[in-house]
């Protein structure tokens, strides 16, 4: 088994982990969307989204298993790091920003309702990423609202999906 792993390449190795992770957890999350109730007058209930998102994910992480498996067959291997962990380094001092903010979202959304956390995740995100300028404050206070307000005509008013109330929507 050892002498396996060392005719392995590294890039295989995180292909095939990251592809199995999102077989796992899809399995998971389409077992765990049974216990989500359904939601006050919707059409489609909303323990079926999930579903959808749980299914794709599988299928995903095992067509890029099968195809990962038959390019490494054949021979094709990477021989340079794989990009995403170039682009993780340059990108790395904002990931960390970024998800301490969807973790900051998450939580805000049962104390001020989703539209008004979805509103101030959207503004921090775009200002903390963004230029830190008086227009570009602006932008992202008007950014933040249009797609507030456009969410919440979508999924609040036209599809009529139950969503967390707040304070104002």
């Amino acid at each position: 088994m050892l002498s396996l792993i060392k005719k392995l390449d590294k890039n295989y190795i995180v292909h095939l982990l990251v592809n199995i992770f999102f077989v796992v957890f899809g399995l998971i999350f389409y077992f765990e969307s049974f216990n989500i109730r359904r939601g006050f007058q919707q059409i489609v209930g909303a323990n079926e989204y999930p579903r959808y998102v749980a299914l794709f994910l599988v299928i995903l992480g095992i067509i890029n298993i099968i195809k990962s498996g038959i390019k490494y067959r054949a021979g094709e291997r990477e021989v340079e790091e794989l990009k995403i962990f170039k682009e993780f380094r340059v990108a790395g001092d904002k990931i960390i920003p970024l998800f301490l903010l969807l973790i900051l979202n998450i939580l805000l959304t049962r104390i001020i309702g989703y539209f008004e956390s979805g509103f101030v995740f959207m503004f921090l995100a775009i200002f903390v990423l963004g230029p830190k300028t008086k227009i570009s404050l602006l932008k992202a206070l008007g950014f933040a609202i249009f797609i507030t307000l456009i969410l919440y005509l979508v999924f609040g008013i036209i599809m009529n999906i139950y969503l967390p109330p707040g304070l104002i929507f």
